[in-house]
């Protein structure tokens, strides 16, 4: 569906050539085309969190089973990692703006669908399974063409302050979905809920057609699987040709595997160890968000250290040392306060590391590689998943959280004493590939 919503606006998807912003253009030449942009995809997000919040916490207070939790997590994953490179090779030759729209459209329709089969009655595990697998598919989609158009429509060096008012923006959004989210799972059926993200889907595209995104001059067209894969493979050896930024991936990868999913199973800590009231699964989403938003907004404000690897290893260390804490909380007090800080320090490496690959790679690059990057990150989730929902089910998931996020920060520690390019990571003006 994508596709042919590709093939029909291409034509008209970009409104003006590949022209670089600059510092020296007024906000209003650009200022309001991302706001426009930014509008339309948060929306989007707003819908689908709410609906992935309820169906979530459906299932967890349902069940209570850290496996059936890691398989709905897996399914969404897995499927985002599987289209994210498709995903970016195709934002580097086709309308981003066209594949961003096909995608929201697509995934609007298969919850439409859904969501009609689970008002009729049938909410078999399976079924919800499926909705978010379709979820996932079109997020592979449409993020790698979000993440490259945003370089597109601002100025470098005010890429990171955008980015970092766009993650307090997504993080507001956080605090109002799994509360909304609880409210609504009270009084309305999950059928019901869940076209929530059809409407929002539906406000977002409608934004976002009315932005210009740059056109890209497309590099030659690849001829079958091999060719797509030298495509890939040209953006793969630039990006790992910069030796921070591969040790970012590095760290990317081996955080998400390790100290992620026991931070990612809190809803089932909080329903084994501190009951099963909602207003507890919603606390603790809203403190975790709301941390976030501080978060941003003082990273948006500060700018940062000029070596963006210091920012980048400090916030993980942090990550790991809280995921610790996670398991040593005696009560629900205490784990509030550390979702709240967990929440704050997250900017300092999601912004920075978005951030620092928008600013190395050339546009015509940029979607394969974020395509890359978050193929990487979406199968490093899963995996890890994969083992600890399983391992919750018979280990004590306190203890997992204090074994992983020492391990974490043994690893945050091992990279910190190396020296050399690998620990640098300033934003140079983009080389030419």
């Amino acid at each position: 569906m994508a596709l042919v919503a590709l093939t029909v606006m291409e034509s008209t998807a970009e409104d003006r050539p590949d022209e670089p912003i600059t510092a020296a253009e007024d906000w209003a030449s650009w200022g309001r085309r991302i706001a426009l942009f930014l509008v339309g995809q948060n929306l989007s997000l707003f819908g689908s969190a709410t609906v992935a919040y309820a169906v979530i916490w459906y299932i967890t207070l349902k069940t209570g089973s850290g496996w059936q939790y890691a398989s709905l997590f897996i399914a969404s994953n897995l499927a985002g990692a599987l289209t994210t490179i498709p995903g970016g090779l195709l934002a580097d030759r086709y309308s981003r703006k066209a594949l961003m729209i096909g995608a929201d459209l697509s995934v609007a329709a298969c919850t439409l669908v859904l969501a009609i089969v689970m008002l009729s009655g049938y909410e078999e595990l399976w079924v919800i399974i499926l909705l978010l697998a379709a979820r996932g598919f079109g997020g592979g989609i449409q993020s790698p063409s979000m993440m490259a158009a945003v370089p597109q429509l601002v100025p470098p060096d005010k890429l990171l302050r955008i980015n970092s008012v766009n993650g307090s923006a997504q993080s507001l959004i956080f605090i109002g979905a799994p509360a909304l989210a609880a409210v609504l799972l009270v009084y309305v059926p999950l059928g019901y809920i869940i076209l929530i993200d059809v409407v929002t889907a539906a406000i977002g595209v409608t934004c976002v057609i009315f932005v210009p995104i740059p056109r890209l001059t497309p590099a030659a067209a690849p001829e079958g699987l091999r060719g797509q894969v030298a495509h890939l493979g040209e953006a793969a050896r630039y990006a790992l040709a910069i030796p921070a930024l591969k040790r970012v991936v590095l760290l990317l990868v081996v955080m998400w595997v390790v100290v992620m999913p026991p931070a990612q199973m809190t809803p089932v800590l909080v329903v084994r160890l501190f009951g099963e009231e909602q207003w507890k699964l919603a606390a603790t989403e809203i403190l975790w968000s709301g941390g976030m938003v501080l978060g941003g907004l003082a990273l948006a404000a500060w700018g940062g250290f000029r070596n963006r690897m210091t920012l980048i290893l400090l916030s993980t260390a942090l990550w790991g040392l809280l995921t610790v804490g996670i398991g040593l909380s005696p009560n629900i007090w205490v784990y509030f306060l550390v979702m709240l800080v967990y929440g704050l320090a997250s900017p300092g490496f999601n912004v920075a590391a978005n951030t620092s690959v928008q600013e190395l790679i050339p546009a015509p690059l940029l979607g394969r590689t974020m395509g890359l990057v978050q193929f990487l990150m979406t199968l490093a989730a899963p995996l890890g998943l994969a083992i600890m929902g399983p391992l919750a089910d018979v280990v004590d998931i306190r203890i997992l959280c204090v074994i992983c996020g020492a391990a974490g920060l043994v690893f945050v520690g091992c990279l910190s004493v190396r020296r050399g390019p690998a620990s640098q990571l300033y934003a140079p003006v983009r080389p030419s590939p």
